[in-house]
């Protein structure tokens, strides 16, 4: 089937693919034959005078029922501890390697990183200070949270180590949906939460689902009008996934009426829509809305997509260095997942064996990479190609750019830049899987999650 065929084929059908947020995804990740030396991943930065950090904080107190990320509930203070101290040590490690490099963004993502404890988040981010002292003038400094995690001296704190954008997880304001998402606090927890970020943040981030159990669309839309009354800058609006080895996709297969189809959060993506732009947001991806004036909400991601090197620490993290993608091993299973964390809290940093897993790009799936996160984020640059790949954009990705013209998906109003129009942005997850190369398509099948 040629691109034509499937793009015009799967919007037919009003498939909806996983949103699509990197290229490749860690399924595509195996292991090394040989472990990953530091040098390698020099050499590959070598080009680029900034750096990105990214901070894995693997520790929940339960596990939603969508949820598939490298966690786990099953951790003591001592775990945390311990972790902790291992993460200072590779901070440091890896400031001998790239200290000198201006930093654009920290981003401490999880897991539930509010689960740390102050004293915890100052022996991090004193870490981060002695090793990566350059930090760009509009470094983002980003924490994930969630409502029950967290009081007001632990958000005091944090702000005056410099954290100027917290993401917090809302999903929804609905008590019965709440349950049975697997969260196990109450909607005051989670409005006293929202009130807290926005009072001391410059901006805060609220991801929100819809899609869950149970969920009708005027309770959807009842969650999300409770969130917009506390005006954060930017919301995230996901259509809930529903992946193997979780709770929901069980919960789904015994009782499908509960829950939205593909067609139906199309149908509700094309309200949010509307509803977001009558409120004063702006449209920067499938899923994200924001008031941010002159810049991206979310500047780790957008500064990614641009090929500024991503430097990722702790069990579960990833690290993008060119060609270079790798990060520990992966696990869904909570048992799984706590030997590999505590496996990395056993061992020192070894500049010989940075990583066991990952892949290496071929030059094609480095050029894939570069079209198909650009137009996620509806800036793709026939120049910018040019200058970065040494040909032309068009003559790479005809048949792709002509038939997401032939749909309207895209505008070159400028002559320049590929933009995503609004039916673009709708169908931008299959725009995405459009630009997969085979061999990654195979690897992703293939995988398989402990």
């Amino acid at each position: 089937m040629d691109c034509l065929d499937f793009l015009r084929t799967s919007i037919a059908k009003k498939e909806l693919p996983t949103y699509v947020y990197g290229y490749p995804s860690k399924r595509a990740y195996r292991a090394f034959p040989q472990p990953l030396h530091i040098t390698d991943v020099v050499e590959q930065a070598s080009r680029s005078k900034h750096i990105n950090i990214y901070i894995h904080i693997p520790f929940c107190r339960y596990r939603c029922t969508y949820c598939t990320l490298f966690l786990t509930t099953r951790q003591s203070p001592a775990t945390r501890e311990s972790y902790v101290a291992r993460l200072a040590e590779h901070i440091a490690r890896y400031g001998e390697y790239f200290g000198d490099r201006e930093v654009v963004s920290i981003y401490f993502g999880g897991g539930t990183p509010t689960l740390l404890t102050q004293h915890q988040f100052r022996e991090l981010f004193a870490a981060l200070e002695a090793a990566f002292p350059k930090r760009s003038r509009k470094c983002e400094i980003t924490i994930e949270s969630a409502p029950d995690t967290f009081d007001n001296n632990l958000l005091d704190c944090l702000k005056a180590f410099g954290v100027n954008r917290m993401s917090m997880g809302i999903q929804t304001m609905v008590p019965s949906e709440l349950a049975h998402a697997g969260r196990p606090y109450s909607v005051e927890t989670a409005e006293a939460g929202m009130k807290a970020l926005t009072e001391r943040f410059s901006h805060v981030n609220l991801d929100l689902i819809y899609g869950l159990r149970g969920q009708t669309r005027d309770s959807w839309f009842f969650s999300l009008g409770r969130a917009l009354d506390y005006e954060s800058q930017t919301l995230s609006l996901y259509p809930v996934v529903v992946r193997p080895m979780t709770n929901i996709m069980t919960s789904k297969a015994h009782a499908p009426e509960l829950f939205f189809s593909d067609a139906d959060k199309y149908e509700v993506y094309d309200q949010n829509v509307a509803l977001m732009a009558s409120k004063g947001y702006r449209q920067e991806s499938f899923t994200c809305f924001t008031k941010i004036a002159g810049g991206r909400a979310y500047r780790q991601e957008n500064s990614d997509f641009e090929g500024t090197p991503l430097l990722g620490l702790g069990a579960g993290a990833r690290s993008y260095f060119g060609q270079y993608h790798y990060g520990s091993d992966y696990a869904v299973d909570s048992r799984a997942a706590s030997s590999i964390i505590n496996a990395f809290s056993a061992h020192s940093f070894d500049p010989e064996a940075i990583a066991s897993h990952g892949i290496t790009l071929t030059p094609n799936d480095l050029a894939r990479r570069y079209v198909l996160l650009g137009l996620t984020l509806s800036a793709l640059s026939r120049r910018s190609y040019a200058s970065v790949f040494g040909r032309e954009l068009t003559a790479d990705f005809s048949e792709e750019l002509k038939a997401l013209e032939c749909l309207q998906l895209v505008d070159l109003a400028d002559g320049d830049t590929y933009r995503l129009t609004h039916a673009g942005f709708k169908y931008s997850s299959i725009v995405a899987i459009a630009f997969y190369s085979d061999t990654i398509v195979a690897l992703e099948e293939q995988y398989k999650v402990a």
